[in-house]
């Protein structure tokens, strides 16, 4: 938890800020039993981590956070030094008293003056419970030895979670209709996927498929249900990017279709909402930009395009904006899947040679400097291991030098013996490959298919090798 102090420290309010007109001021007394600290922060959660609300001194463990204005809903944290902190929710009623023993938390919390602050505690002692009943179930049923005392066990972990639905449904009752409360233990389950063995008939062909791809649609569908993205106090919670992280990186499929797609599905739930759209729009473009998956810049660019360099970023400022402009412009023309951009290039001997022309299963676009260190161990490289070993196959290299220096370049096609590459250079930079092959360090490695459609790119030897012995299998 010490990132969760330095994040006290460092970041005292955070942007994304709404009005409760229901209330006037907070003033909230915390009574900390057998405390040792001297100081208690109030804080609420935001994108993984925890903002600095306010602070307050501790004498003999009582303090009190207290302001002329309303907080936001959403769940809370009060924060000790010593690393101990409890969640809280805050709702409407933001006048109340509540104290805890920093020993037990959860077992100990008391409060008064706010019936949904007190509901969000005793759910948490609820799951609290039902956690340590399905830790126990769970190690019973790893010592089980037959199969009827297993059977007996997964049916009392299944009854755990239709307790948990039952104590969630009854919140629902106890608890007005916009109560957060009753939302956010809502917000908690996952959806409760039918049992599609009953629908899809013994005959079908692929029957465990055609059940396992309906199960998974059905997951990815109603993953959501759950929360309202026109109502931004589910921001103010520690699970919202916790979800969001597993629905992008575990149960999408990682292509950037599938990426765009889901993420304009909820980005679009979330306009009425200022706030949420802005936050699941930074979301969804910053996972595009983090991604590993190569080709996944294909997603950034649609979402840039869509919601940035359309204007309806209104948060974005112009430093931000330039950034990604320019990094549309330099991602644009070379993703993957696209047609290569035609280069018109100039031999060591004066000819000219274009890209679309060479004829080839493959090909392989190469961009280096003579002078360039990485580019030393990479040439020779690319001419042994790869153009050696698959040349018999139709590969070509097309080489590109990206400075103007023909002396040096020429000395280097002697050096490397890289006269089997077609060697060319652009020395009056008209081409604008820069900017087409986003080349603003080298070396570079594009594979082209027959049609010159890029396959993959940046690419080092060895990855290479795996897409070039990919490619010649599958055709």
């Amino acid at each position: 938890m010490k990132n969760i102090f330095y994040s006290l420290c460092a970041l005292i309010f955070c942007t994304f800020t709404t009005t409760n007109l229901n209330a006037q001021k907070y003033d909230i007394s915390v009574q900390l039993i057998n405390c040792n600290d001297s100081t208690a922060y109030l804080a609420h959660y935001f994108d993984g981590r925890i903002f600095a609300d306010d602070t307050t001194q501790l004498i003999n463990g009582k303090g009190k956070f207290s302001k002329d204005k309303v907080l936001d809903q959403g769940i809370y944290v009060i924060y000790l030094p010593s690393q101990k902190y409890f969640d809280l929710l805050i709702g409407e009623d933001q006048e109340f008293s509540i104290s805890a023993d920093p020993k037990d938390f959860i077992g100990s919390i008391s409060v008064d003056g706010s019936k949904e602050t007190d509901g969000f505690h005793n759910f948490q002692k609820f799951m609290k419970s039902q956690n340590e009943k399905s830790k126990a179930i769970q190690e019973a049923y790893k010592k089980a030895t037959d199969d009827s005392e297993k059977e007996k066990f997964r049916k009392q972990f299944k009854n755990t979670d239709i307790e948990v639905r039952a104590y969630i449904e009854k919140l629902k009752s106890e608890f007005p209709e916009n109560s957060f409360v009753q939302k956010f233990a809502q917000f908690t389950l996952s959806p409760k996927i039918p049992d599609f063995k009953n629908e899809v008939p013994e005959s079908t062909p692929d029957r465990d498929k055609v059940i396992q791809r309906k199960s998974y649609l059905y997951n990815k569908d109603h993953y959501f249900d759950h929360v309202n993205f026109t109502d931004n106090r589910y921001l103010r919670t520690p699970i919202l990017k916790k979800k969001l992280d597993f629905f992008y990186e575990k149960i999408l499929v990682q292509s950037p279709d599938s990426i765009v797609k889901e993420s304009v599905k909820l980005i679009e739930n979330a306009r009425p909402d200022t706030t949420f759209f802005q936050y699941l729009t930074q979301y969804a473009l910053n996972f595009a930009v983090k991604s590993k998956v190569m080709g996944m810049d294909a997603a950034f660019v649609n979402l840039a395009k869509r919601y940035y360099l359309s204007g309806q970023a209104t948060w974005a400022d112009s430093t931000l904006m330039a950034n990604i402009r320019e990094r549309v412009i330099k991602t644009q023309f070379n993703l993957i899947g696209m047609k290569s951009q035609d280069l018109l290039m100039q031999t060591p001997e004066g000819e000219f040679i274009r890209l679309h022309e060479i004829e080839a299963p493959l090909t392989v676009l190469y961009f280096w400097e003579p002078d360039c260190g990485h580019c030393k161990k990479v040439t020779p490289k690319l001419k042994t291991e790869i153009l050696d070993k698959y040349q018999d196959k139709g590969l070509k290299v097309f080489a590109v030098c990206t400075q103007d220096q023909k002396e040096m370049w020429e000395n280097a096609i002697h050096d490397y013996d890289i006269y089997d590459f077609i060697n060319c250079y652009d020395p009056e930079f008209q081409t604008n490959f820069r900017i087409f092959y986003d080349v603003y360090s080298t070396p570079i490695i594009y594979l082209l298919d027959k049609d010159k459609k890029i396959i993959a790119k940046r690419l080092d030897i060895d990855n290479l090798k795996l897409f070039l012995d990919n490619e010649l299998k599958n055709n």
